[in-house]
């Protein structure tokens, strides 16, 4: 990839389709739920409510099974929702939630209500429940407006927007009637690109966990004759601060090879805010993580080619979870650390957070060599200042590989980060075969 290509790494795309970047709920301590039951429950809650607080959804889910004796039921519903939206058990979600409400109401403060009803909307969201999640979110803006600050009551007022729109749109849907093969091939930006396919004309479509929602310009929206949808809203690029209008659209059908999706929902965006103009590259289309999950198993080959299975295989392996829509996968340092970092098919380059630079600060200011970086992508980029690393070495399961010349930032990207890191395609080349599972929740590679 060449070096223009730097500035596109772990950062270009999701801050352009912030649409659910917000889900970050804001874990509070919540003392009064805590104090409920013996002295060892209380401790044992707030244990779990650390991890949670962390996002390290892998702990918390062993812990929540060893403590489960120790916390009170409405305690445990609240933790087993959680951990249900984070491995893409919506539906268990919901249903803990409302079990939550029916028969805890009186326990819970308003504050731990609001942090519910925000992961019942992501989990109709990830059902393509779009009314009932506009429901949701309008219970939000009425009942508790008074405990919103003003950002978060703007975010769910453009979440609703979104929902409210697509309320009449069906679930989309994905027939997957036999073992399927396709040739993906990287574009000029290093980034991964798969055919699709709509009225038997082949399209090129970036390929991007952690694009939040599929995405295409204003100008492919009408050659692929979607359906546009009388709803618009103001978007935002968090790095850039690029502010533009934009609306949805729906693909009544298109394919992926043999694989048909049905009602897929796309965001569609100015040409412009798709223009990467320091390497003069035009994105069109995006396959973000609404259509890649319903996918189930992908095998992507470094030789060329991803194949989707019509079944996929069990394992007993949990290293992925979701933040939201954002795929998270737990790695291994060599000085024996698991710690979660982001998973973004759509990154050229891997990144280092701000966590990882406070768990490492001497072995990362010792080697590290501070420099000024581009970052950002679509719509602008924006400098900063990293160390970088000569190399680290991470395990993936039992398998270590390397990653050489990898930048380390020392601030924040938003208050919320808890990750260690981004992870993008230099991890992802240096694996034969990759396997990537949204029912069990796994990545392993050879």
């Amino acid at each position: 990839m060449p070096d223009c290509c730097k500035m596109l790494s772990a950062m270009q795309l999701k801050y352009l389709f912030c649409f659910f970047l917000l889900f970050f709920v804001a874990v509070g301590n919540n003392p009064g739920f805590a104090q409920q039951g013996s002295s060892k429950g209380k401790s044992a809650y707030l244990r779990l409510h650390d991890l949670l607080a962390e996002k390290d959804y892998f702990r918390l889910e062993r812990q929540l099974y060893l403590l489960r004796q120790q916390i009170k039921r409405g305690q445990w519903l609240y933790f087993q929702a959680y951990l249900d939206n984070a491995f893409n058990r919506n539906q268990a979600a919901v249903q803990h939630i409302d079990s939550l409400f029916d028969n805890f109401s009186a326990e819970l403060e308003d504050t731990l209500k609001v942090e519910m009803l925000l992961l019942k909307t992501d989990s109709y969201f990830k059902l393509f429940q779009y009314a009932k999640a506009a429901e949701t979110d309008n219970m939000l803006l009425t009942t508790y407006r008074r405990l919103l600050e003003s950002s978060r009551a703007e975010d769910i007022e453009n979440k609703f927007i979104i929902h409210n729109g697509l309320k009449d749109v069906q679930p989309q849907q994905t027939y997957i009637r036999g073992n399927t093969e396709l040739r993906w091939k990287r574009n000029k930006i290093g980034i991964v690109e798969i055919p699709l396919s709509r009225d038997s004309i082949r399209y090129d479509a970036i390929f991007d966990t952690r694009a939040n929602i599929s995405a295409i310009t204003q100008t492919y929206a009408t050659k692929l004759r979607l359906k546009i949808l009388p709803v618009s809203y103001y978007e935002g690029s968090g790095i850039t601060g690029l502010r533009f209008k934009t609306s949805l659209a729906v693909a009544d059908s298109l394919y992926l090879g043999d694989i048909l999706v049905r009602h897929a929902v796309f965001q569609v965006v100015p040409d412009t805010v798709l223009y990467i103009a320091p390497v003069d590259f035009q994105m069109n289309i995006i396959i973000g993580f609404p259509i890649i999950a319903q996918l189930h198993e992908i095998h992507f080959y470094q030789d060329g080619k991803m194949k989707i299975p019509v079944n996929g295989t069990a394992a007993a392996l949990r290293n992925m979870a979701l933040d939201g829509l954002n795929p998270v996968l737990l790695l291994k340092t060599t000085q024996g650390d698991i710690l979660p970092f982001a998973f973004d098919f759509g990154a050229g380059r891997s990144m280092l957070f701000a966590a990882y630079f406070q768990k490492y600060r001497g072995a990362v200011l010792a080697h590290g060599v501070k420099t000024t970086t581009e970052y950002g992508g679509a719509g602008g980029t924006q400098q900063k200042e990293v160390l970088t690393l000569p190399y680290i070495d991470l395990l993936l399961d039992k398998k270590k590989v390397r990653l050489d010349s990898i930048d380390v930032l020392s601030q924040k990207i938003y208050p919320s980060e808890t990750f260690y890191g981004n992870i993008g395609q230099d991890f992802i080349k240096l694996f034969s075969e990759l396997t990537i599972n949204f029912d069990d929740m796994y990545i392993k590679g050879r």
